[in-house]
């Protein structure tokens, strides 16, 4: 199979959730005109546009007739395509990672050879409140205006086993969280790109209100608007583009399984079949796989924190080690940009805010970014040679992508 390599990346400012201005179509083909003059391509070069669709217009029980549904298309006619194939790519959270996956697919194959992954999303502001569509009830929205179980319930949920588990208090995790918050936000506020450039202290994340115990305010992510581009082609082709090609060492994707015992978007289950985080685990342990690499071989993490208590989870799922090596590493600060395992070194979702499709681009770019040795005031201190970042969204949708330098 040919390889492939990122040649070029490109993010949005993120900006408050609700902004109606910038057009998301013109903040989308800046991204992309930016990551296209990165890779040294032209619009006309490409042979496709893949895009992560948009969650908007979000209350309207027909918003999948929406145009936000057609970015590729709209996009190719902005940018002045005019015969590149044009994909959308619908999966929540995991969209990006996604639509990423399937370009990445169709390069090794040999079915394209330039490909731009781009995509943007404006959040609804608070609590994401589903209405019932017209064309398929979702137990979802039954599930929120029911028993009021949004999110953050049972991100409280998964937390609170994980220290029932390890047979600790709740206050230990509480400080590891808050812990992670302090040191995404030193990151955050180093990136011209995050939506939040406050440092937060241990003590500040304490201080703030529970929102659902053991998660306070300041753990959890807020809503935001922004989005990105990638530029992916064959290897034979970035080299000829760029002196230092990101090779996409695996990209996986990942699906519900039938038994999780976990608290799930669509039902709350007891029932105790298999064990719990086995589907973040499944997309990386095939991306292992397809790389040809073990967990050890990882030298730094981006992953989708929508809580504190995500990158902890993530850290645990991808290195697949006992759970009291992520505290450890956590309470060492040893996640840091000088630290043995560095993670979320972009600020994370904890400084971007979480626009729905979007948050790949956050990661991607950072990876792209790091592995080049392009990220400024946060480079990471060690010599990197691989990369992996991970999201997962509603329903059980996971991506996760490896990234090893090519040069």
């Amino acid at each position: 199979m040919t390889e492939s390599a990122i040649v070029g990346a490109a993010i949005n400012e993120w900006i408050p959730s609700g902004e109606t201005t910038p057009l998301l179509i013109d903040r989308l083909a800046d991204a992309a005109i930016r990551a296209l003059r990165e890779a040294k391509l032209t619009s006309g070069e490409l042979d496709a546009i893949i895009c992560n669709t948009s969650a908007i217009p979000f209350d309207n029980p027909a918003y999948i007739t929406s145009s936000a549904q057609h970015f590729a298309h709209r996009l190719a006619e902005r940018i002045g395509i005019r015969e590149a194939q044009c994909m959308n790519v619908s999966a929540a959270c995991a969209s990006a990672a996604i639509a990423f996956a399937v370009a990445d697919s169709m390069i090794k194959t040999g079915l394209l050879k330039k490909v731009l992954i781009a995509g943007i999303d404006n959040s609804p502001r608070g609590f994401y409140l589903p209405a019932q569509s017209y064309l398929d009830p979702d137990p979802y929205a039954a599930a929120i205006k029911v028993i009021g179980a949004t999110n953050p319930a049972y991100w409280a949920m998964w937390a609170r086993r994980r220290a029932h588990e390890m047979g600790k208090d709740v206050k230990d995790l509480k400080e590891l969280m808050a812990l992670v918050k302090e040191i995404h936000s030193q990151y955050g506020a180093l990136n011209p790109y995050a939506r939040y450039k406050k440092v937060f202290t241990v003590d500040e994340v304490l201080k703030s209100p529970i929102v659902c115990d053991p998660l306070h305010l300041y753990m959890i992510c807020a809503t935001s608007c922004g989005g990105g581009a990638v530029v992916v082609t064959d290897m034979e082709t970035a080299k000829k583009l760029t002196d230092k090609p990101v090779k996409v060492a695996a990209s996986a994707v990942g699906g519900p399984l039938y038994g999780e015992p976990m608290p799930r978007l669509r039902v709350f289950s007891t029932y105790n079949k298999l064990r719990p985080f086995t589907e973040w685990r499944k997309p990386i342990e095939k991306a292992y796989k397809i790389a040809g690499i073990k967990a050890e071989d990882i030298d730094i993490i981006e992953c989708h924190d929508t809580s504190c208590f995500h990158t902890i989870n993530w850290i645990d799922q991808i290195m697949g080690w006992e759970r009291e090596e992520t505290d450890k590493l956590i309470r060492k600060r040893q996640i840091r940009h000088d630290g043995e395992l560095p993670v979320n070194l972009s600020g994370g979702t904890a400084s971007f805010g979480e626009a729905v499709y979007s948050q790949a681009y956050i990661m991607l770019h950072e990876l792209f970014r790091q592995l080049r040795g392009e990220a400024q005031g946060r480079q990471a201190k060690k010599n990197l040679k691989i990369g992996i970042c991970t999201a997962y969204g509603a329903y059980g949708a996971y991506g996760c992508i490896i990234l090893e330098k090519g040069w």
